[in-house]
């Protein structure tokens, strides 16, 4: 995957239009990357909480901006 994908389905982490394959090698290419000035923190929280509810069954972890 390029980074240019990846970093696109890290930004939209929670959109139905990505399988799960696809968003866990973009998180991974995105973790890979030498520099993360892309990547914002509210993109990595998103991504965080997408992690953790996949994980979990914490309701807290739900993201407003789906």
């Amino acid at each position: 995957m390029n980074i240019g994908k990846a970093v696109r389905i890290f930004h939209e982490i929670n959109s139905s239009e990505y399988s799960l394959e696809e968003k866990g090698t973009a998180i991974l290419t995105v973790i890979n990357m030498p520099t993360h000035n892309s990547i914002t923190k509210e993109s990595i929280l998103r991504v965080t909480r997408f992690l953790l509810s996949e994980l979990f069954e914490i309701e807290e972890c739900t993201d407003n901006d789906k």
